[in-house]
């Protein structure tokens, strides 16, 4: 003897197969009886069957209990169910028959709450747009609203946006049962495998545990050898569980666009691990130097550069170090009116003497010689200063803005969350994007030319070289 109960909030049910031609589960154009004392199945399976298109209909769940788990007396206490016992001739009888429920009133619309019921409508059609969409950077939300919108109106959704989230966490742990580095490995081996010129190394710690990683597509190395005249390093973005800093190296290419140049995620941020990461960009850019090296005021960072590419002129981040002027100096009264005036020493000073002397004159007039970090930056402003910079060509950048802008593309993509082997696909979207972005200004440049501004030969051989979007900044050096 057997009974099925109603449950709302059950979680786990036995799929049953729909065979011959009978109507689907709770098809929308079939209407199922109640059931009733005295209902005849031929089969077990037709029970099941019955109930579960019932129970859809009416908005819930059910469970199948044994009759030995039945409460004293056999009754049916607080939910809706039927009792059934098999006969001699081998045909289910219905012994018994409740309908109402306890603290709660099932609907038709309820269906789509429960889990027995939506795993049958998430298909693999939803499933593929799931995955597709979310690996494009759409978060569940989203796609569920698309979906719902695909529908005409959330109400005819059989499923909701904790389900999908339930099936994007499934695929996680399914990639994660052989350990993070393994999945994240399989992705290189596989990535390699298509393009010979894939690029990745690595470190594993005492503990057998992945301890840095750096990689680098191909289209990544093609701009590099092209445009690697000036890299910006970046390792502020993002530290993930793992706590390893999400790192990249980023340039910038003929139509001034932030390109990637390269990423990589990081154990430690002392001159022993840049130091290796240094050396592995070389290797991976055929032992090609830059000419300038942008980063963050770090020592660390200075200290391995000058063993890795000593005759490379490696400049800190002048946004970086004006943006620490409220946060070191801000405790004085007259912190605005100096500021302003150390701003215009710092950006109107045209030689090195011009700035030492006005600099000198700044710090005197409002007494800020035994300001420490002042005295530091001032020590090291030939890594920082404009008046240091000049004669050297930097492609505009003087600031490690344009690895922000690299950054803002990661955005919605990665977070501290984001596992190992997420990272690197992730990269190979914001690559692609970029080689997008550049394809579409070189069609334009080849369908439109600038129009001269003056009558000098020289402007018209630069309208040869320039892309549309740089050319303009020629101009305005032959309108002087």
């Amino acid at each position: 003897m057997d009974e099925f109960v109603g449950n709302d909030n059950e979680d786990v049910i036995e799929e049953v197969n729909i065979t011959d031609d009978e109507e689907e589960i709770g098809a929308d154009d079939v209407v199922v009886t109640s059931p009733f004392v005295g209902m005849v199945f031929h089969s077990w399976e037709e029970v099941d069957k019955y109930y579960k298109r019932y129970g859809r209909q009416q908005g819930f769940g059910i469970l199948r209990a044994a009759g030995s788990h039945l409460q004293k007396g056999g009754k049916i206490k607080g939910t809706e169910g039927i009792l059934v016992e098999v006969t001699k001739d081998g045909d289910w009888v219905v012994k018994r028959e409740v309908s109402e429920h306890k603290n709660h009133c099932p609907t038709p619309r309820k269906s789509r709450y429960v889990p027995m019921y939506w795993q049958e409508n998430i298909n693999s059609l939803v499933k593929r747009k799931l995955f597709n969409d979310y690996n494009s950077g759409a978060n569940v939300p989203q796609i569920f609203n698309c979906l719902a919108s695909e529908r005409n109106g959330v109400e005819n959704v059989t499923f909701t946006k904790k389900d999908l989230q339930n099936i994007i966490a499934r695929d996680k742990a399914e990639k994660m049962k052989e350990g993070v580095w393994n999945a994240m490995w399989k992705y290189f081996k596989a990535m390699s495998t298509d393009n010979e010129n894939f690029f990745h190394k690595h470190m594993v710690g005492e503990d057998n545990r992945l301890q840095d990683v750096m990689w680098v597509d191909s289209r990544s190395r093609a701009s590099y050898e092209e445009f690697g005249v000036v890299i910006v390093f970046d390792s502020t973005y993002l530290t993930n569980e793992y706590d390893l800093p999400f790192s990249n190296f980023v340039g910038v290419n003929h139509h001034g666009q932030t390109i990637l140049l390269g990423c990589a995620l990081l154990s430690h941020e002392d001159s022993e691990t840049f130091e290796w990461l240094y050396t592995t960009c070389l290797s991976c850019m055929s032992n090609k130097k830059p000419i300038g090296f942008l980063t963050d005021q770090d020592v660390a960072m200075k200290k391995a550069l000058l063993e890795v590419m000593p005759d490379v002129r490696h400049r800190w981040c002048l946004w970086h170090i004006l943006t620490k002027f409220s946060q070191k100096l801000g405790k004085y009264n007259d912190y605005d009116q100096f500021k302003v005036e150390l701003h215009n020493v710092i950006y109107n000073s045209l030689t090195k003497n011009e700035f030492e002397v006005q600099w000198n004159i700044v710090i005197k007039k409002y007494k800020l010689e035994g300001e420490i970090w002042l005295a530091g930056s001032y020590h090291g402003r030939e890594m920082w200063l404009p008046a240091f910079m000049n004669g050297m060509f930097w492609v505009g950048m003087k600031n490690t803005q344009r690895s922000e802008s690299i950054n803002r593309f990661f955005d919605g993509l990665v977070d501290k969350h984001t596992r190992l082997f997420e990272f690197s696909p992730f990269y190979i979207k914001v690559v692609e994007s970029r080689a997008d972005d550049e394809q579409q200004a070189d069609a334009a440049d080849q369908r439109e030319v600038r129009p001269l501004a003056t009558q000098f030969m020289v402007e018209r051989a630069f309208r040869k070289v320039y892309t549309n979007v740089k050319f303009p900044e020629v101009q305005e050096q032959c309108n002087l």
